[in-house]
């Protein structure tokens, strides 16, 4: 994995292309921060199709598997100037856009609106439940523009950022700020003593930061049914003052804790999941990102209304475990329930009847993403071999273009690991031993 930075950029519009047959193939054009998993599923499932790819790293493992590639123009990161090079790039092919996890384009709604509506679809099914039984709540949130904040969802005055955050100090609330547009955690920044860069900034919120693990739940929504996927635990890692910058997910979860699996609110978040798909009117895959604090209350944070990277951890647990063909593939069902088709229906795992105690359903993957400890050049063959070395099995994925240099704190490559139930000590010590050797093995 490299990054757009060190991609280099012409303001010309790039080309990779992979030769194969049938050009006159239905092209789908893949957009988002990295294609790569969402390129290989539509590759399994849709082999008749043209797949065209656009991201930020350009990847060697995601040129591979695209029959044509292109990346981001660096230096144009704004959503205006991503729709102009999708589209240019959707014209060029004659292709279908299928936007996926990690990119934010203009077009995509307004995210205050969105939060209001989420907000209100949690509180009208709490005071519907019996007795305050609904598990699901949000965290106080004030959305801001250049240094004033109001209540999200009231009618309420605005208050200075400034005074909000000093009024509250005493009470030991603690917040986030959470920039608009921005993904994969890297908008999001623990608010300092000054409220300076707050002041200053555009658009964004205030939000209570929840102490607790963070869970995404993998739903597909078609014509007639919401049904979930999978929930995943969400893996982070601090950099400087964002202290929740996405490194990959680990799943499926059939279990909280050592409580069993009674504690996941199935039937709550199946719920949820139904009123949001319809609520925002959603086809296909989509993520809600939630925090489980110490009480058991599960607190909603965002809606992911496209393809997200925990897919993947989905997507390979239940091909390992036969719930999902050879031959089938999320992106497949992704783009048959766009279309209108019922692809759900066809997903039985996580229905009353699921056995969770057995083996099968008991294995999780793992993927997460390495960061560089310090800059250095990428020798992936050199990597291979030390892991081949010390006995670790292990997949390598995101994979830069041999001898990329990679800055400090920037991602090197993915790791996916498949775990067993009955070895995870074993499992988390290789994958330590590995993300070791992956920093270690940076040339000068």
């Amino acid at each position: 994995m490299n990054t757009p930075m060190a991609m280099g950029g012409s303001g010309r519009l790039e080309t990779v292309t992979n030769p194969r047959d049938g050009e006159n193939r239905p092209a789908i054009l893949l957009a988002g921060a990295s294609v790569r998993w969402a390129a290989q599923s539509l590759r399994r499932g849709m082999p008749n199709s043209r797949v065209i790819g656009l991201d930020w790293f350009g990847d060697s493992d995601t040129r591979m598997v695209c029959d044509q590639f292109h990346p981001f123009r660096v230096g144009e990161e704004s959503q205006e100037n991503l729709s102009q090079q999708i589209e240019s790039v959707a014209n060029l092919h004659a292709a279908r856009v299928i936007r996926v996890g990690g990119l934010q384009v203009s077009g995509g709604g307004n995210s205050w609106r969105q939060w209001n509506r989420l907000q209100a679809i949690v509180r009208e099914i709490a005071a519907a439940s019996d007795f305050g039984e609904f598990p699901v709540a949000t965290p106080l949130t004030y959305q801001c523009s250049a240094g004033r904040c109001r209540l999200a969802g009231s009618n309420c005055d605005d208050v200075s950022a400034a005074d909000l955050i000093a009024e509250t100090s005493g009470r030991g609330i603690r917040w986030l700020w959470k920039q608009a547009n921005s993904t994969g955690g890297m908008g999001i920044r623990s608010v300092p003593t000054s409220t300076e860069s707050i002041l200053e900034s555009s658009d964004g919120w205030l939000q209570q930061r929840i102490t607790g693990r963070s869970y995404g739940l993998v739903a597909i929504a078609s014509a007639n049914q919401t049904r979930m996927l999978g929930l995943t635990v969400g893996l982070h890692q601090r950099f400087g003052d964002r202290p929740f910058v996405y490194s990959g997910s680990r799943g499926p979860v059939s279990q909280i804790g050592d409580a069993g699996v009674s504690e996941v609110p199935w039937r709550h978040l199946q719920t949820l999941s139904e009123q949001v798909a319809k609520s925002f009117s959603l086809r296909g895959l989509f993520n809600l990102d939630f925090i489980r604090d110490a009480s058991g209350r599960w607190c909603l944070l965002e809606l992911n209304a496209r393809p997200s990277a925990s897919c993947e951890v989905i997507e390979r647990w239940a091909t390992d475990t036969g719930w999902m063909g050879p031959d089938d593939s999320l992106m497949r069902m992704h783009l048959e329930a766009i279309d209108g088709g019922d692809p759900a229906t066809r997903l039985n795992w996580l229905s009353e009847t699921t056995d969770w105690s057995s083996s099968s359903t008991r294995s999780q993957w793992i993927k997460r993403i390495v960061f560089a400890g310090q800059e250095g050049i990428v020798d992936v063959s050199t990597i291979r071999k030390r892991l081949r070395a010390e006995s670790i099995t292990i997949e390598l994925a995101d994979l830069p273009p041999e001898r990329t240099r990679i800055a400090t704190g920037e991602p090197i490559l993915t790791l996916l690991f498949r775990v067993d139930d009955r070895a995870k000590k074993m499992a988390s010590a290789q994958l330590r031993r590995a993300i070791r050797i992956v920093q270690g093995e940076l040339l000068p």
